[in-house]
């Protein structure tokens, strides 16, 4: 089974910060797991000149106060974890003060934090290009496991979690942390591949054989299929050391990635999707796009993306 693991909540104060504490309070994490709170107080930008003069102590008692519920908001989510039951792991927290986006990758680092767990505010695509999210840049940007945590309120015993594999390295290790992992009584693992289809047969005189386009179909649904008997294989496995048995299924389905993986999280009406992620940087990124970061941004439940030590950081 999984060994322990080192834990970083995010928290602010907010309701999405609160429903990544309650997600964090309901799980099953292995044994001598460590778990820290971190609460980061955003400095104000000092104003240089304005119509008014400000007081000399102006900023510095804003900062106080901002410190201050920096400090109040890990002691409000100490409580609200331990209100939800959450299991008796190694809990601390801290305060810091900066730009939350690189404050929260900045202690994952140095900590050597395995999952950091953030929740989001829900932004538009608009507000998040005019505004900025933490949840988006730390999940771009950890070099490790990051969850995303969006709230349910009709969430029901157990997990359903849909587990998103390609065949590819990325995929595996998703496959493996949720085999290696401990998970409430109850829980539902549904695996999913989606078979792209990236040439599709044209008008034109000169186009390839029918039988050319139906061999593409056959060979990408082949690699499918074998990306979800493998994943279920290793689950089934991993199931023979359990004391409450994971209920496991899986298929794959023709369309693109992102639309598969989201489109069977509502029909489970899933309460997290895991998903490897490719690592693709710069350039790269931009023209290929990220399967991982569409889910997140798109997802109906909270995503969790698995990195590990061989796999490079967006």
């Amino acid at each position: 089974m999984k060994e322990a693991m080192k834990i970083l909540l995010a928290v602010d104060g907010s309701e999405y910060g609160s429903a990544a504490v309650d997600e964090a309070a309901i799980m099953v994490w292995p044994v001598e797991s460590e778990l820290k709170m971190l609460s980061v107080a955003e400095m104000p930008t000092p104003v240089i000149a304005g119509p008014l003069p400000m007081p000399s102590n102006y900023f510095a008692e804003w900062e106080k106060a901002l410190e201050e519920q920096a400090v109040a908001n890990s002691t409000s989510a100490l409580s609200r974890y331990y209100e939800h039951g959450g299991p008796q792991l190694n809990i601390t927290a801290k305060t810091t003060k900066g730009d939350p986006k690189e404050a929260i990758i900045d202690e994952a680092e140095k900590w050597g934090a395995d999952l950091i767990i953030v929740g989001t505010h829900g932004y538009s695509a608009f507000e998040r290009i005019w505004l900025g999210s933490v949840s988006r840049a730390v999940a771009s940007q950890a070099h490790c496991s990051v969850r995303i945590v969006r709230a349910k309120k009709d969430r029901k015993p157990g997990m359903r979690i849909v587990l998103a594999v390609d065949g590819s390295a990325c995929g595996n290790l998703a496959v493996d942390e949720v085999a290696a992992r401990p998970w409430p009584t109850a829980t539902e693992v549904h695996v999913i591949s989606a078979v792209h289809l990236s040439f599709q047969p044209t008008p034109e005189t000169w186009s390839l054989p029918d039988s050319y386009y139906s061999q593409l179909e056959k060979t990408a649904t082949d690699q499918a299929d074998a990306a979800v008997a493998i994943a279920l294989e290793r689950l089934m496995a991993a199931n023979a050391g359990r004391e409450t048995k994971l209920t496991i299924d899986g298929e794959s389905r023709i369309g693109h990635a992102e639309e598969v993986i989201i489109n069977k999280a509502k029909e489970v009406n899933a309460d997290l999707i895991v998903i490897g992620s490719h690592g693709y940087k710069g350039f790269k990124k931009f023209l290929l796009g990220s399967v991982s970061q569409a889910v997140a941004w798109h997802s109906p439940c909270s995503v969790e993306v698995i990195r590990g030590k061989t796999i490079e950081a967006d």
